[in-house]
């Protein structure tokens, strides 16, 4: 499997799939549905599309640039980041418990784990420069004026990859598109230096990576 060792799971994801069940059985402090949360994390689909992420991005990191991902969710797509050798990847959670399990499986030390909104770093001069790739592959959950406007912000050369998908029958997806190039239109206007769709079962992902 790309960027992820089979070792991985063995010792790290199904201990902490065993640990959830055993608290929440005796302690309570995690439901039933992290279970699920956290299997649905390493659905084929999600691997599929991070895979995909990384293979793409792989031409625009370096060693010196600080990789930001925003709704870092579980952790996968920081992990898979730190397989191709980064110094630097913050991962921005909103989730507390997504943060607290995270940190349970962590294994790269390049990757240090915040508390918060990701688009903030788009209000700071420490992370909003040249030298940093934002990274976020779940857009349909921000709301899109929200992302045209922070992603206005941005430093001219800082290089951001970002994916969306089809799939407005959930909910929680607030920021769908029919196609990349509808999703692009979406966007301020920037270099694109990637375009494309990832096909996954009955629903179509879209990636655009730009500066």
């Amino acid at each position: 499997m790309k960027y992820i060792k089979p070792l991985f799971f063995e010792t790290k994801v199904l201990p902490l799939l065993r640990f959830i069940y055993d608290d929440s059985k005796y302690n309570g402090t995690y439901d039933f549905y992290r279970i699920k949360d956290i299997l649905d994390q390493y659905s084929s689909g999600q691997l599929q599309s991070k895979e995909w992420l990384v293979d793409q991005l792989k031409p625009w990191i370096s060693e010196e640039k600080t990789i930001v991902v925003c709704g870092g969710w579980y952790g996968l797509m920081s992990h898979m980041l730190a397989e191709i050798n980064p110094k630097n990847i913050k991962d921005y959670e909103i989730d507390k418990q997504c943060i607290e399990l995270h940190d349970k499986i962590k294994v790269h030390d390049c990757v240090s784990i915040h508390e918060g909104d990701g688009l903030e770093i788009f209000d700071t001069k420490e992370l909003n420069k040249s030298s940093a790739v934002f990274v976020c592959t779940a857009c349909e959950h921000i709301d899109p004026e929200d992302l045209y406007a922070v992603l206005s912000m941005k430093h001219s050369d800082m290089i951001v990859a970002l994916q969306s998908n089809n799939m407005y029958d959930i909910d929680s997806h607030i920021n769908c598109h029919d196609s990349v190039d509808d999703f692009i239109k979406s966007l301020p206007e920037m270099e694109i230096l990637y375009q494309g769709t990832l096909t996954i079962g009955d629903y179509d992902r879209y990636m655009v990576i730009a500066k």
